[in-house]
């Protein structure tokens, strides 16, 4: 068997985006930062994420048949830090509801979804969900590597 470190080390290596999944917490909302957000289908428009079962999130999103993944721009990494649990100082983004789901006001864009499915993955659930609206800026986005957040360097040119 491999080392679970090691393990999570390969993983980390991926480079990837960064988003929160925000959802409906009674009257006001919960996030969590997540970068296991992945494309499903486009007919039907379909995405994934996936939470750790031990979250407080991964309750929620039992319960909830809304949720958004919100996209994070390069300057948002203390917010990607404070739903990640890596920052004490509270802090409150504003957000709005659009089809039921609680999004951010300020993201690079965002996916509000219905719950598709749920599936088990080991120490994780896998989320689906069927995408109901989508915003989109061109903003730069917040990536991360290794488990630290970093901005985009310049586009590559091709070589001949």
């Amino acid at each position: 068997m491999i080392d679970a470190e090691e393990f999570r080390k390969a993983l980390r290596s991926f480079t990837t985006g960064v988003t929160i999944i925000t959802i409906p917490d009674a009257t006001d909302m919960h996030g969590m930062t997540a970068s296991s957000f992945a494309s499903v289908s486009v007919n039907p428009q379909l995405v994934l994420f996936s939470v750790a079962k031990t979250a407080r999130a991964h309750g929620l999103l039992q319960y909830s048949d809304r949720f958004g993944v919100n996209v994070l721009m390069e300057s948002q990494a203390a917010l990607a830090n404070y739903f990640a649990g890596r920052n004490a100082e509270k802090i409150l983004p504003s957000y709005e509801w659009v089809e039921g789901c609680p999004v951010l006001n300020e993201s690079l864009g965002f996916f509000a979804c219905r719950k598709w499915a749920e599936y088990d993955g080991g120490d994780h659930t896998i989320f689906v969900g069927e995408v109901l609206q989508i915003r989109r800026t061109d903003e730069k986005p917040l990536v991360c590597s290794r488990g630290r957040f970093h901005q985009l360097g310049e586009r590559l040119v091709p070589q001949p």
